[in-house]
């Protein structure tokens, strides 16, 4: 009888995923895919435990010892490509203990779930949402479902063979989902960067699911799909409110890939927050053809102290082999509006994008500086498993491709463009855009002059110590 559950967050560590410079201040964040899951998993009666690893800084034996204790009757891991390899790990050392049912969920799965399971110590995969699956499944394990009925789930039957059951269809109200199970971990004891916040405390919260646009390089939809769904403003004003009331919560920033892009969404959502008189700061990521003056402007007085845009880049050749679907010029007009709204500009731009060049860069880095954005991302891209840029370097298409995937986290170069000489030069155009566009006199003075407090010192002094690292 299938009754305690655990679900696992694994090690990771921050030197690793990040790189020596950014370890430092690397965010620890509460893993909310998994805290979704254990609401459902609470709500149908299930015991369940969340192991975050990167919250407890444990190793593999430090969790290995944690499950022993637990002594679950399930075990439920996350995995992403970058991880993946340290996953498998984990459940082979899991296994050694007790012969516990292993189920992965999570980007990579998505992508080769027979091939993984090949894996001895792999039994099961959740594919795509999990909320409806993981109940139909426990079901199965409990004696009351038939498992080839289970959508979105793949396994190995006794003989071995693999059986990849068909997809499940998207989950298209989620107002229906209940809130994450925050409960399950410490909340007070995660890490964000130093940009992520204005005030503290601070809560992260996601409202939608799916991206409408097709740039190459994107994998989310290999989880969530390209139907973007929202939740409604009254159930994302109510988990606001009980953020407040339950854990004193000044500051939230919404995880999104892609915020507040179904029409008329944010006006509504805006004009909640004002009409309700609640006080508290928030961020959001938007594109650049998603956004307007006005709707910027009442953004603001709702709240919203910045917006995270990921231009990418500023050639359009760059932009267009990637499929990122907007203008150099609608990116440059967004900043603007943005700022003239009062509103915090954070941007991500990504290097290594084919057709690019050291000189493109260097253009590039110059326009950047000019516009002098609040904060800025420079990432490496990285072809992920089961995107249409993968399938093209592959191929030969672009560049040179070194498929790595202990480096597919976008901040080592595993793609190079034909514009470039080697994978040391891309990654040493990386810290000479972090370098050239921090260490200018202007940025420099400009945070100076934010500084209000002990706290906000030592905030920009951690960042200035990782810039140099990098």
């Amino acid at each position: 009888m299938i009754k305690k559950i655990i679900l696992i967050y694994p090690p990771f560590p921050m030197a690793e995923r990040y790189g020596k410079g950014l370890a430092q201040i690397g965010t620890c964040l509460p893993p909310l895919g998994l805290l979704s899951l254990g609401a459902v998993l609470e709500n149908n009666g299930y015991e369940v435990r969340v192991y975050d690893s990167d919250l407890r800084n444990s190793d593999i034996e430090q969790l290995v010892a944690h499950v022993k204790e637990y002594d679950p009757d399930f075990v439920g891991i996350y995995c992403n490509t970058s991880n993946y390899h340290r996953v498998v790990n984990y459940a082979s050392n899991i296994k050694k203990i007790k012969n516990y049912p292993i189920c992965l969920g999570g980007p990579h799965p998505v992508i080769e779930p027979e091939e993984i399971l090949k894996n001895k110590n792999i039994d099961y995969i959740v594919m795509g949402e999990g909320e409806l699956t993981i109940i139909e499944f426990l079901e199965f394990l409990n004696g009351k479902k038939d498992l080839f009925l289970v959508k979105g789930l793949a396994f190995k039957k006794d003989d071995g063979s693999i059986v990849v059951n068909s997809r499940r269809e998207l989950i298209q109200d989620l107002d229906s989902l209940p809130m994450p199970a925050r409960h399950l971990v410490e909340i007070g004891k995660y890490r964000p960067s130093p940009h992520h916040y204005k005030h503290l405390p601070m809560a992260t919260m996601i409202v939608s699911r799916g991206c409408p646009f097709g740039c190459l390089y994107c994998a989310s939809r290999n989880v969530w799909g390209r139907n973007y769904r929202m939740r409604s403003v009254p159930k994302v004003i109510e988990e606001i409110k009980f953020l407040i009331q339950k854990y004193k919560i000044r500051n939230i920033n919404f995880w999104d890939d892609l915020w507040g892009a179904k029409p008329g969404w944010t006006e509504e959502f805006c004009q909640k927050m004002m009409d309700e008189k609640i006080k508290i700061s928030w961020s959001c990521e938007r594109r650049v053809d998603t956004v307007n003056l006005e709707t910027l402007k009442m953004m603001k007085k709702a709240g919203c102290y910045s917006i995270f845009y990921g231009i990418e880049s500023f050639d359009q050749e760059c932009l267009d082999a990637v499929n990122k679907g907007i203008k150099v010029e609608q990116a440059q007009k967004a900043m603007e509006f943005t700022k003239k709204a009062g509103i915090e500009v954070r941007a991500n731009f990504i290097l290594g994008l084919p057709n690019e060049t050291p000189e493109k860069v260097k253009v590039m880095v110059k326009k950047i500086c000019k516009i002098n954005p609040d904060y800025i991302k420079f990432n490496i891209l990285t072809p992920y498993p089961g995107t249409a840029l993968y399938q093209e370097v592959k191929k030969g298409r672009w560049g040179t491709f070194k498929e790595d995937p202990d480096k597919s986290t976008g901040y080592f170069a595993t793609f190079l463009p034909y514009g470039y000489k080697s994978f040391e030069e891309l990654e040493g155009m990386r810290r000479y855009a972090f370098r050239k566009f921090h260490f200018r006199p202007r940025y420099i003075f400009a945070r100076l002059k934010k500084i209000r407090s002990w706290h906000d010192i030592k905030k920009y002094w951690d960042g200035f110590k990782a810039i140099v690292k990098i």
